[in-house]
């Protein structure tokens, strides 16, 4: 208990990381200045980044294909309202962790309401955010790789334990086949969480928002968990696919540095 007792207490004090994100192709891209593990001024391709570009060539087709099913107006539509109701999740949650009164929130945005609503049981099951919205990344010397990301929330739960959290959105319900992106997420984060703060993730969580504005229909939110052992098999996952996204896209196929110029 006394060891246990002690990771909590350290947990309290981890810094918290900036993100610094560039465009490089138009794929995001962070400068890792600051982080411990990675040599300082590399930069590194992002998380979804490499997951986007590494997607087989079916989930691709996909989405290609289900563009054309509803034309570039509706699916840029929705689009960038998935994008708006995460962020706004995002905000909510954030203000709800610092102590803040979301009402206002709730009132000003109530098409997205909802969504809040879906999640609210698991929050339920959160004891205390120890880290919200901080940069990470993994880098392997040896193979010169790397990525970074930023997490939605490293927290302890109301069962004593600390869990690797994240957030989404969704109309609705995702199958099984189509949350193999969350999975590798997690992985990859859980990783570089390990790496740069020498403590061990055994669990995560992906909470899944659901709420079709269409229909008016919502549901509780859908929970992905993954345990230590999955964690593991998915940041394997990832790091093969690092190592793929190197060799075929990364500029030069090596790690570069960025550096401001001073002039003379």
């Amino acid at each position: 208990m006394a060891c246990f007792d002690l990771q909590l207490a350290r947990l309290m004090t981890l810094p918290r990381y900036e993100p610094h994100r560039i465009q490089i192709n138009k794929k995001r891209h962070y400068i890792c200045d600051d982080f411990p593990n990675v040599p300082v001024g590399i930069v590194l391709p992002s998380v979804t980044t490499v997951g986007s570009t590494m997607a087989p060539v079916g989930k691709v087709m996909a989405l290609v294909n289900w563009r054309k099913k509803v034309g570039d107006e509706e699916a840029n539509r929705r689009t960038r309202e998935a994008t708006e109701r995460g962020n706004w999740l995002h905000g909510v949650l954030e203000d709800l962790f610092n102590g803040e009164d979301i009402e206002e929130h709730l009132d000003k945005c109530s098409k997205f309401a909802p969504y809040y609503f879906s999640v609210q049981s698991f929050l339920d099951t959160i004891g205390e955010p120890v880290l919200v919205e901080s940069a990470i990344a993994w880098y392997c010397p040896a193979r010169q790789i790397g990525y970074s990301g930023t997490f939605d929330m490293l927290a302890t739960m109301k069962d004593g334990s600390y869990a690797l959290l994240d957030w989404k959105t969704s109309y609705k319900a995702k199958k099984d086949n189509q949350l193999g992106d969350y999975r590798m997420q997690l992985g990859a984060y859980a990783q570089a969480i390990e790496q740069m703060y020498d403590i061990e993730i055994n669990q995560a969580y992906c909470a899944i928002a659901i709420y079709d504005p269409d229909t008016g229909e919502g549901e509780q939110a859908q929970i992905v968990s993954l345990d230590s052992s999955e964690l593991v098999a998915q940041a394997g996952v990832m790091a093969q696919k690092t190592q793929d996204y190197f060799f075929q896209w990364y500029p030069g196929a090596m790690p570069f540095t960025i550096s401001t110029d001073r002039g003379a």
